[in-house]
């Protein structure tokens, strides 16, 4: 065994060995001269095998040692893009096991920062609620919450007028709490010409290339827009709807490849989304990043700050029936 030749391996830097050391190792791992008897040889051959042993492992543990310090190459960490984030969420969310009920309800906060008379920037929040049943059952209202001001300024100046209440806010009519939030004769519809029933609505493609076919068997260029603007149409209200989770995931990634829509990580959190975003012009889907469900939607100004938003609170399938509020009016239908 040459171990300084393995020694030499892994340090270029420390000069050869010389014949006479190679040698006198060499005696020194066999246990003997090569003039010593045959009867010396049999009584310390056991030793011999030992102490090769011994030698062999020392040179094992120098050459670890030697290979512990010497440097190791930097490596670079991959850089992750947001797009394979977005593919990453996107394959937790289609993975997600779907809760089971009669009834899929769906409730958003909408928040909205507007003025309401000098010098007051006012935010108003309001919960808009959605919600479908068995039997083509629908039901849907906006009730509001509370208006305030959000900058430092506008809350000094409403406490000196004296704090008057602003609304709409809770309470603010009595005669009607509640409305109806949109025309629930078309909460399924996703873009002009396409509204689905449920049943088909559950049955979409859940695979990108296959889904974007779908959608497009039903653009009609004498009604609806552009074919590409269309199609993001459809797509940005699958997000959210009652399709299946790998339908919206398949939503997520006919979304990220549109034209004009970009993938971007590290959203400030406005009005506390903070995640994965599709962003547009004029306002940007949050995804969250760990489990890809839809977080909420942002209006963007020309800057690029957010200025409304509608964020998921709850959503889902279960057996509870949706409950309107009292004196609610057009508050349920049938589709």
């Amino acid at each position: 065994m040459n171990e300084f030749h393995v020694i030499d391996s892994v340090m270029p830097d420390v000069p050869p060995s010389s014949p006479e050391s190679f040698l006198a190792a060499r005696e020194r791992v066999l246990g003997g001269s090569a003039t010593a008897t045959t009867a010396v040889r049999s009584r310390r051959g056991r030793r011999a095998w030992t102490g090769m042993a011994l030698a062999a492992a020392a040179v094992v543990i120098m050459v670890g040692a030697v290979v512990a310090l010497l440097p190791r190459p930097a490596v670079e960490p991959v850089a992750v893009t947001p797009m394979q984030k977005l593919e990453a969420a996107a394959a937790r969310l289609a993975a997600t096991p779907e809760a089971k009920g009669r009834y899929w309800r769906r409730d958003i906060e909408d928040v909205m920062r507007t003025k309401n008379g000098s010098p007051y920037r006012v935010e108003e929040r309001a919960m808009e609620v959605l919600a479908l049943g068995p039997d083509r059952e629908v039901y849907g209202w906006r009730e509001p919450i509370s208006s305030k001001p959000y900058t430092a300024e506008g809350l000094r100046a409403w406490r000196r007028d004296g704090s008057p209440r602003l609304c709409p806010a809770r309470g603010c009519d009595k005669n009607m709490p509640a409305y109806s939030s949109a025309d629930l004769d078309s909460v399924l519809e996703l873009a002009d010409g396409l509204k689905p029933t449920l049943t088909e609505l559950r049955s979409l493609p859940e695979e990108p290339a296959a889904l974007r076919a779908r959608l497009l068997e039903s653009h009609d260029a004498q009604v609806g827009s552009e074919r590409e603007e269309w199609l993001a149409e459809a797509a940005s209200r699958l997000v959210d709807s009652p399709a299946t989770p790998g339908t919206r995931a398949a939503a997520y990634l006919l979304l990220a490849r549109a034209p004009g829509i970009e993938v971007v990580d590290g959203v400030p959190g406005t009005f506390g989304l903070d995640g994965l975003a599709l962003r547009f012009k004029g306002g940007q889907l949050v995804i969250d990043r760990r489990t890809g469900q839809f977080l909420g939607r942002q209006g963007l100004t020309p800057e690029g700050a957010a200025w409304r938003a509608g964020i998921v609170r709850k959503v889902g399938w279960s057996d509870v029936r949706p409950v309107p509020p009292a004196k609610c009016v057009r508050c349920t239908a049938r589709l």
